[in-house]
């Protein structure tokens, strides 16, 4: 199982998925370009998904892993998605058995033929704007950035969200900046309409960035995905609510 962190927080947010080894499962969970123990790593050509996805894939071959569940959370899932839309099918289908994404949009900013943006309406102009400040004032955007992750009208414990906020401001301000721009670029709907393998995604109930409609939307892109909501839980089910996130993704893998 291959676990891909979102956007500022690294593959430590994965600590509650651990026990998935008792299930039988291998859990890896790095850490993308400028995040966590790769925070000093700075791709060539700057912080881009499909150089996420290229990271990625050179893990995959390095550890020569065959059958792995890709689960993406957040910016991960538009990794994974990467990986679909950017590899050869034969290398794809050879390593992955399936793709799983973790309450995120296959579009960030809102369209006409798409509402299910970032907080139902983002454009490219606010993109923009918080890739600027990113640059100039990310360590005080981190309590505010945090506060995100966790369910709306429920206040974290203190030692959850201040460690967190510790990995948030561990992390590099310039690679978190290009990333967030390059999100912003990404459309990764037609991807999902003609995927071949397996897909599945879990939504948190009371996301404070994407509403309840999207867990609809992306199973109305193709027929085949598996949709769960975890009850109670946010932007970051598995962080939040770590057993029965992973009763639920066990669900979907099942399935």
């Amino acid at each position: 199982m291959l676990l891909l962190h979102g956007w500022s927080v690294p593959g430590q947010a994965f600590t509650g998925q651990a026990a998935l080894a008792q299930r039988g499962y291998r859990v890896i969970a790095p850490d993308h370009a400028g995040h966590g123990l790769s925070v000093r790593w700075r791709p060539a050509a700057g912080g881009t998904i499909a150089g996420l996805a290229d990271g990625v894939a050179g893990l995959i071959d390095a550890l020569a892993l065959r059958d792995a569940i890709v689960v993406g959370w957040s910016m991960g899932a538009m990794v994974a998605w990467e990986l679909a839309r950017g590899r050869p099918r034969q290398w794809l289908e050879s390593r992955v058995a399936a793709i799983g994404a973790i309450d995120m949009t296959p579009r960030l900013l809102t369209a006409p033929d798409w509402p299910h943006g970032l907080h139902g309406g983002y454009t490219a102009a606010q993109a923009e704007q918080m890739a600027a400040q990113v640059r100039r004032h990310w360590h005080g955007m981190v309590p505010l950035v945090g506060a995100g992750l966790w369910a709306d009208g429920v206040e974290p414990p203190a030692h959850e969200a201040a460690r967190v906020r510790e990995w948030m401001a561990g992390c590099d301000a310039g690679v978190l900046a290009e990333l967030w721009l390059d999100m912003a670029r990404q459309d990764y709907r037609q991807t999902l309409r003609e995927a071949t393998l397996p897909l599945f995604c879990l939504y948190g109930e009371r996301s404070r960035l994407y509403r309840p409609a999207l867990a609809a939307a992306m199973a109305a892109l193709q027929p085949a995905p598996r949709v769960a909501t975890i009850p109670a839980a946010g932007h970051s089910p598995h962080l939040e609510r770590p057993q029965d996130f992973n009763e639920a993704l066990l669900r979907m893998i099942g399935g």
